[in-house]
């Protein structure tokens, strides 16, 4: 089928997580307009958003490989800017669920008891009355 874009709202779940920072890139005239390449820097963050209903769904805050164009030659008002850029996976070691769980984090069960590698050692202490 065909894939409409849309503006949802919704909600982010996840704490304080979803900040970029130190994007480096350079900036050069082209054809008489600006045009910034970003090259370096925290340029994705995972996030974890609430759409209406409920559903939690995780959501990339990027501007990796940004490549935007502006309007003109010279920052003034008015002035606007606007690109591609590259979307990696979500999944990444640093993606954290709405219960902050994450690949890197040391905390990724969701459980409360910590899980027995042998299913043997430990058995008597976590079962004991």
């Amino acid at each position: 089928g065909k894939t409409e874009k849309k503006f949802v709202n919704s909600k982010v779940m996840t704490r304080q997580t979803y900040t970029l920072e130190g994007i480096e890139g350079s900036i050069k005239a082209d054809g008489g307009n600006i045009v910034f390449t970003e090259e370096e820097g925290i340029d994705y963050a995972p996030t974890t958003v609430q759409l209406p209903g409920g559903e939690r769904v995780p959501f990339l805050f990027t501007v990796k490989e940004l490549v935007a164009k502006g309007n003109g030659g010279s920052f003034k008002p008015g002035f606007q800017m606007g690109g591609d850029f590259s979307v990696p996976s979500y999944r990444t070691g640093l993606f954290l669920d709405p219960k902050g769980r994450g690949g890197v984090t040391g905390y990724d069960m969701a459980v409360a008891l910590p899980g027995l590698q042998s299913g043997e050692e430990g058995d008597a202490e976590l079962f004991k009355e």
